[in-house]
Order: structure tokens, then sequence, then C-alpha cells
């Protein structure tokens, strides 16, 4: 009895020290854009990126580069004041075409994570 007991203990103590530590191993993953991945829109005046945690504002960037490999942002990029999950980046008047996104953001467990998308402008 006591062994199974100890057993049950030990299984349970295992479970939640598995998921307990789950959510400080997650880095910062985007989870929505606007302009969104592959969508075709009018001109944006800005491009919003929304993350599934707290950036460090000075570890994060993005920039925005139009088919020809040329950066388009008209200024830096900044996290939203009332909101630091979300990375906006203003852009300079987009003419059609196609413009990729990159950026590279370091979340609260202090780890960079880089990526990128595309979208069309018509």
């Amino acid at each position: 009895m006591k062994s199974s007991r100890r057993y049950v203990l030990s299984m349970l103590f295992a479970a939640v020290a598995a998921t307990g530590t789950a959510g400080a191993w997650a880095h910062a993953t985007l989870q929505s854009s606007i302009p969104a991945k592959d969508a075709e829109v009018t001109a944006p005046k800005e491009v919003t990126l929304r993350f599934n945690e707290k950036l460090e504002a000075a570890f994060s960037s993005a920039k925005v580069i139009n088919s020809n490999g040329k950066p388009v942002t008209a200024g830096k990029a900044a996290l939203d004041a009332t909101d630091p999950s979300v990375l906006k980046v203003p852009v300079q008047n987009l003419t059609p075409g196609k413009y990729t996104v990159q950026f590279g953001v370091v979340g609260h467990d202090g780890h960079r994570r880089k990526g990128e998308y595309s979208f069309t402008v018509k």
C-alpha cells in the first residue's frame, strides 16, 4: 500500500513539474499580422505583428523590403504603447507588388526568434 501511494505521488509530482515548466521553455511566436501572410491588400501605412508574449523592445526589430530587396520601412519598428506583444513597423507609400516582412524578436525568456513572411499590394 505504501509503495503504490508513493508511486502515485511521484507520478503526480512528475506530471505537475512537466506541465509547470512548459511555459518557461516557450519562445516568442508570431500569432498574427496585418497584413496577413500571403494576403493581397491595398497599401498599408504600417505592418502590425502580434506575438504570443511580451517582447524586449531593445532587442526586437522588423523591416519590410520590396521584391528588389530594398527596405521600404518609413521608420524604426516599435512596440505598441499599450501592448508590448505587438510590434508596429511604419512603411513608405507602397506601390503594387510583393513585399517581405523580416523580423527578429526577443521575448521574456531571452531567446531570439527570427522569421519572415510576404504579402502583396494590389
